[in-house]
């Protein structure tokens, strides 16, 4: 690099965190980004006999983590004379949420290719309980340790006070199905918690779990890495790539096998994969999917398990008629209620 740039550098870095401030200064900033900020501040909190950095070394850490900062947002696309864009980073209220803003995060701004809503949740030392709840939506939460989560719809997942920090990285899948990419730190484990005291301990890995209230079953499902799954009797199972281990929500029994699970996380690019399921499970994804409320009655025993996938823009009718077939019975439609018939 060219000595005679770096101060030139550090000049339009320097100016950018000032129109930041300037922003926030005339009230220029939006409802999110307040909300944002808002947490910054009330995160900034350090914990008791928590050692606090010197001048120098807050300098030297600000410096470094400007410099990443401004690397992934894209400063050098910034020149004298140009107007400046409009950058997805926002600097907090006060002098000690942009020191730890600096500091503590590194934000992937990379754009989702399945379009879903992206929220950074900014400081892994938060002390506030945070929850976040999907409707007829996806989406994608990165979490201060660049660990992501993909949530499915009408997903519930919780960040509990005091359970995410230095030491532990621990998340609550109250209701629903969600994909996880954790990065590896081999001193923090994380873990997922979901019902009836089932909990997945990973260090770094990729893995599906699927806890709907709905459906008879927990599923987890590995994609890379290895899991632990266990429950409060310390029963457990470790799964390596491609296994996956059921769990009757009704005596916490353990079912382990093999599976693809590109395909069990397959709905984050809008593909539903039916693997083995009950017609409980079918009427579920057929309401998740297309608002389809599904009436079977006796036309099928409850025991029956069938295979088969759809996407999200596969034409009602065909996914109707295949589930039909799979179960030898014929449908009567009216509008989104849909009966099946012996």
């Amino acid at each position: 690099m060219d000595k005679d740039k770096l101060p030139e550098r550090n000049n339009e870095e320097k100016f950018l965190l000032k129109y930041f401030l300037r922003r926030i200064h005339n009230n220029e900033i939006t409802q999110k980004e307040k909300n944002v900020i808002e947490l910054l501040k009330q995160s900034y909190e350090p914990a008791k006999g928590t050692r606090r950095l010197t001048d120098k070394e807050l300098k030297k850490s600000i410096t470094r983590n400007r410099k990443q900062i401004m690397k992934k947002i894209g400063t050098s696309q910034y020149s004298k004379g140009k107007p400046i864009r409009h950058i997805p980073l926002v600097i907090g209220g006060s002098a000690a949420a942009i020191a730890m803003l600096l500091i503590l995060l590194t934000f992937p701004f990379t754009k989702d290719p399945s379009h879903t809503d992206t929220t950074v949740i900014p400081s892994e030392f938060s002390v506030v309980e945070k929850q976040f709840t999907t409707g007829n939506e996806m989406k994608k939460i990165v979490l201060a340790d660049g660990s992501t989560i993909f949530l499915n719809q009408a997903t519930t997942i919780s960040l509990r006070q005091g359970k995410f920090n230095a030491h532990t990285r621990e998340i609550w899948l109250d209701e629903g199905e969600a994909f996880f990419d954790v990065k590896k730190e081999a001193s923090r484990p994380f873990i997922v918690h979901t019902p009836n005291g089932i909990s997945t301990q990973v260090l770094g890995t990729s893995f599906n779990i699927r806890a709907y209230a709905q459906l008879e079953e927990q599923v987890i499902s590995v994609n890379t890495g290895r899991v632990q799954v266990y429950d409060e009797k310390e029963n457990k199972i470790i799964l390596d790539p491609d296994y996956k281990v059921s769990v009757n929500n009704g005596n916490n029994e353990f079912v382990a096998g093999k599976t693809d699970a590109r395909n069990m996380s397959a709905w984050r690019s809008g593909t539903i994969m039916l693997e083995q399921a009950t017609i409980r499970e079918v009427a579920f994804r057929l309401k998740q999917a297309f608002n389809i409320t599904l009436i079977y009655d006796h036309a099928v025993n409850d025991n029956e398990r069938i295979v088969t996938s759809f996407t999200l823009d596969t034409p009602q009718e065909e996914v109707l008629t295949t589930i039909c077939k799979l179960y030898n019975v014929h449908y009567k439609r009216n509008n989104n209620r849909v009966e099946l018939i012996k």
